[in-house]
């Protein structure tokens, strides 16, 4: 049977062939995405049906394209031939939201911060807000600019088929910590037994806490500690290199001339300090800056 359109602006007679089947990678489907031979340019933009989800199957009769071509105004002149019904196939795949999550964890794996010796594994906590996700092509988790995981919160993006995906993860990667095993007073130095070391997560630390195993003793308290009290950053003063009364060496320099004078410190100092020191040779005072122990410099 032949079927023909009613009249419309265009009537110069055309044919619109349609055939049993079709594979489509994507939609929107228009009539020259499913017609088996040319149909006018104005035809073959008239919009079908909106995109479905990947791997979706449908089925699209004779009727359904005459009515879309009726209500676009471009049905004058056709007369259809071929199937009665068209059976598109729309490639690609539906992407559980479980399998998202696990390959974004393994993309991820490489970019983890490597255990330190003896400390809990690093782990990696993810927390993908979406849903499953049709996808025609790549559908494996991209990470998007991989560079090494810090630890703690933070957002990182994937790229899936055509899509962006923002995902916040946790990084939990452990590090040693210090607390007081006795007292501390303020002003005392640090002495070995003094702290207790233990591994903490990063990811729950908050800032300023002392970190990272070192060599801390000999350090001066800022503030009593009770035994059991974490040890933070701002607790910890270097001790002096330099202590008030000490001989120096006074380095001078201008213009790229530098000499060297004995001298005496007035008072106690730190590496990058600034101390008053009495220059032997003139007796003047001067404020000199320490660069180590038993060494001051003064540029003018």
């Amino acid at each position: 049977m032949v079927w023909s359109a009613v009249a419309s602006a265009y009537t110069a007679p055309w044919y619109c062939t349609l055939p049993d089947s079709v594979e489509l990678a994507a939609g929107p489907v228009t009539l020259q995405d499913v017609a088996a031979g040319p149909v006018p340019a104005h035809a073959g933009q008239v919009p079908l049906f909106s995109a479905p989800e990947p791997g979706t199957v449908v089925t699209l009769e004779r009727q359904t394209i005459l009515r879309r071509l009726v209500e676009q105004g471009a049905a004058g002149g056709v007369k259809f031939r071929g199937s009665s019904s068209v059976v598109i196939t729309f490639g690609g795949q539906v992407v559980s939201a479980a399998d998202l999550s696990l390959g974004m964890k393994q993309a991820l794996l490489p970019w983890l911060p490597v255990a330190e010796d003896g400390a809990p594994a690093t782990w990696l906590e993810l927390n993908y807000q979406g849903g499953d996700l049709g996808c025609r092509s790549n559908c494996q988790p991209v990470l998007q600019g991989g560079s090494l995981l810090r630890p703690g919160r933070q957002t990182v993006r994937f790229r899936v088929g055509n899509d962006t995906l923002p995902v916040g993860i946790v990084v939990h990667h452990f590090a040693m910590a210090a607390r007081t095993a006795v007292r501390v007073a303020k002003g005392a130095p640090l002495r070995d037994g003094d702290l207790a070391w233990e591994w903490i997560d990063l990811a729950t630390v908050h800032s300023g806490r002392l970190t990272g195993r070192r060599e801390v003793g000999g350090f001066i308290i800022s503030r009593t500690l009770d035994a059991g009290s974490e040890l933070q950053e701002q607790d910890l003063n270097e001790p002096p290199v330099i202590l008030a009364g000490d001989p120096v060496e006074l380095r001078i320099s201008r213009g790229g001339v530098e000499v060297s004078v004995r001298a005496y410190a007035r008072r106690p100092g730190t590496r990058g300090q600034t101390i008053p020191v009495r220059n032997e040779l003139t007796g003047k005072l001067i404020n000199a800056r320490v660069i180590g122990p038993g060494v001051v410099e003064w540029r003018y």
